[in-house]
Formats: C-alpha cells, sequence, structure tokens
C-alpha cells in the first residue's frame, strides 16, 4: 500500500512537468491572482517615501497541486497548509520580491519592504491565501512627475522554468489628490484614481504629477481675471479672482487658497465652480494712506496679489500696479458743496445769536444803571417831593 501511494505522489509531482518543456514566455500554470496595488506618500522614520502597498489574492487552480494538498489534508490539515503556505510563499511571494529587486538595482535606487508580523502570507480555505506585503520608493520624484521604478513584465520561476507571471485582475489605487500624468497600457477602466487592467502580467508604467508641478500647470493653462472693490468706509477689500480653461483638483484648490492667504491679509475666502470655471471669493483688509484736501478725501488703498493676472478691474476707484504684484487702488471722495453751505449758515447763526445775546445783555445793565442815578442814590417820587416842598413853605409862613 505505502509503495502505491508513494508512486502516486510520484506521478502527481512529475505530471505538470511533462507539460513544462519549453514554457518559457508562456503564462503561469498554477494560480488565480488578483492583485490590488495601493499606492501613498507616507513618512518612515522621518523619511518621506512613497509605499507600494500589495494584496495578492491567490487560488491554486493546478489539478494535481490541489490533488496533491488534499491528500496531505486527509491525513493532517495543519501540515498540509504549512506546506500550501510554503509553497505560496516561494511562487507569488518570493518571485514578485525578486522581480522587485532586480529593477530596483537596475534602477540604482534602494528600497524596502515590509512584511506582515506573520509574514507575506496567510492561508485561506480552499486552496486558497493572500499575499501582504509593502515596499519603498515604488515612486519616485524628479520634481514634475512620479515614477514607478520597477514597470515592466514579471516572470514567474515554477519548478526550475520560467512563465510569465500573468494575473487575472490587477487594480492599482492612487491618492486622488494627485493628477495622473501617465498610466501605460492604458487601463481598462480608470475612475477617481483606481485603475483596472484584466489579463496580464506586468506592473504598470505610473507617471504622476508632483502636487506643485500641478498647480504650475493650472496656472499656466488658464486665463486669470481678478475684479476688486474697495469701500474705504468699512476699511476692505472685496475680490473675485476667475481662473477659466483647466480643471481644479482639490489640491490646486487647496493651494490656491494658501498662496491668496499667505499674500493678502485675508478676513473670509471661498470658492466656488462657475460655467466650468473656478472662482475665488474673499475679502482682505488692505493697507491704507489717507489725506484729505479743501475738496476732497482720497485713500490709497494697497493689496498684494498672489501672482499675475490676465485682466484686473477696480470697481468705484483707480488702480496702478506696483513691482511685486502689489496693486494700489485709489478712491477719491468729493466734499459736498451743501455741507459747505450748511457749516456756513449755521456759523453765522451762532455768530448772530451771540450777537443778540450780548446786546440784551448790555441793554438791560444799561436800563439798571437809569433807575439808580449817581452815586447809588435813589430818584424820589414826584408827590413825595410836591409834598416836602408844601411843608418847607408852611414853616416858613409861621416864622
Amino acid at each position: 500500500m505505502r509503495r502505491f501511494v508513494t508512486l502516486m505522489l510520484i506521478v502527481i509531482l512529475i505530471t505538470p512537468l511533462l507539460g513544462e518543456v519549453g514554457a518559457a514566455n508562456n503564462a503561469q500554470p498554477v494560480f488565480k491572482i488578483d492583485m490590488t496595488i495601493k499606492v501613498a506618500p507616507v513618512v518612515i522614520e522621518n523619511t518621506s517615501t512613497w509605499l507600494g502597498t500589495f494584496k495578492i489574492y491567490v487560488v491554486l487552480t493546478d489539478p494535481h497541486q490541489r490533488a496533491y494538498f488534499d491528500y496531505l489534508a486527509s491525513n493532517n490539515t495543519t501540515a498540509a497548509n504549512d506546506e500550501f503556505k510554503s509553497f505560496v510563499k516561494e511562487l507569488i511571494y518570493d518571485n514578485i520580491k525578486n522581480n522587485l529587486e532586480r529593477r530596483y538595482e537596475g534602477a540604482n535606487i534602494s528600497s524596502t519592504i515590509y512584511l506582515p508580523s506573520g509574514g507575506p502570507v496567510k492561508v485561506l480555505d480552499n486552496w486558497s491565501a493572500v499575499v501582504t506585503f509593502a515596499v519603498t520608493n515604488f515612486l519616485v520624484s524628479d520634481g514634475k512627475k512620479l515614477r514607478c521604478p520597477v514597470a515592466g513584465s514579471l516572470d514567474f520561476v515554477y519548478r526550475g522554468h520560467v512563465f510569465d507571471y500573468t494575473w487575472d485582475r490587477l487594480t492599482l489605487i492612487l491618492p486622488k489628490d494627485y493628477e495622473i500624468a501617465n498610466l501605460a497600457p492604458v487601463p481598462d477602466d480608470l475612475s477617481e484614481n483606481v485603475a483596472v487592467w484584466n489579463n496580464g502580467d506586468f506592473i504598470p508604467l505610473i507617471e504622476l504629477y508632483t502636487q506643485l508641478y500641478s498647480y504650475v500647470r493650472f496656472l499656466n493653462a488658464t486665463r486669470k481675471e481678478i475684479s476688486l472693490r474697495y469701500d474705504p468706509h468699512e476699511g476692505y477689500v472685496q475680490f473675485n479672482a476667475t481662473f477659466t480653461g483647466a480643471n481644479a483638483t482639490r489640491v490646486i484648490i487647496s493651494q490656491l487658497l494658501k498662496s491668496f492667504r499667505a499674500t493678502m491679509n485675508i478676513m473670509s475666502i471661498d470658492t466656488r465652480q462657475e460655467n466650468g470655471s473656478l472662482v475665488v471669493i474673499g475679502v482682505a483688509r488692505p493697507e491704507v494712506a489717507y489725506k484729505e484736501t479743501s475738496s476732497e478725501r482720497i485713500w490709497k488703498a494697497m493689496v498684494k496679489l498672489p501672482g499675475a493676472f490676465d485682466s484686473i478691474s477696480v470697481q468705484g476707484g483707480s488702480y496702478v500696479v506696483a513691482p511685486d504684484y502689489t496693486l494700489i487702488i485709489t478712491v477719491t471722495e468729493k466734499k459736498s458743496t451743501y455741507r459747505l453751505y450748511a457749516y456756513g449758515i449755521a456759523a453765522v447763526l451762532v455768530v448772530m445769536a451771540v450777537f443778540m445775546l450780548m446786546r440784551r445783555k448790555k441793554a438791560g445793565e444799561e436800563t439798571k444803571e437809569t433807575e439808580v442815578g449817581p452815586e447809588g442814590s435813589e430818584e424820589k417820587h414826584p408827590a413825595e417831593s410836591e409834598g416836602e416842598e408844601s411843608l418847607k413853605e408852611a414853616e416858613n409862613g409861621g416864622e
């Protein structure tokens, strides 16, 4: 019986090799593979890098290998799973690891592979597994673009023969706030920076624009207009800036708002999409110089713009453009003639009122002096005077 079992195992293991002669450049015959690569910027040990996290779901499809592992499991499930785990590690993880290391070495770029604490392979049911690992420097920047240095076809070495590392589906998840410069081959589906390819054997060519370069591209591709209004009585500048001709991503909008805040004393700011254009609406507090003449009030408000604009308009005033994108807005207000007349009439009325009061006061004082007489003696009533004179005459007659 043992000899029969041994013979069957030899047949099971040798049979696949009979079809592998001359198998180079052919699809790997062992697994159904669904691969996902998620790309993101990270900081590891105070160093910024682009991490590519691989999750490779595999299902064993080779009937001879399935029969072999079924036989092992019938005697010892744990031993069968352990052997299947090693089998997957060797064919799925080790093969792709060797491909990546050769590519990094050829590009003269260092990289580190990070594994889960339990190792790269986790065995699932029905002779399936998931392989997980992450690799640093999956994208490398040249200042304008982020490129993948390991793009290209993958090899799959199985029992001394080289096959294509074919997969059924590859999903590439890129950060949403980065603009795609190029993906090759063209994906079968692309939506919100998630690309999908079917039936391939490669890591695709990946190129993203850096966020700063995307912002520069946006500014170069758009017509930029700004309209401003300075209210001297409220002391602030209202502005609408319109960017037309290119799509503004979330990162571009964030960068644009940051540039306004960095150059203008912003009180409030917001954006909206309007007829295919990006509109920035804001309120800023300017530096103000004020002077006054006999007939005018003049305000000069100075604001610094975040960059060059193709068109500038100012409502309710004039402007000049000074160096370093500085705008000087002049608002002139004529003094009202009616106010001058009113002030003049009021002044005359005040003078007349004061004059009348002084005149009345003087007249009252003169009347009082007349009643008292000289040296403070009182004037006598005429009747009293006549009585005194009659009395004197009687006295004289008696003599």
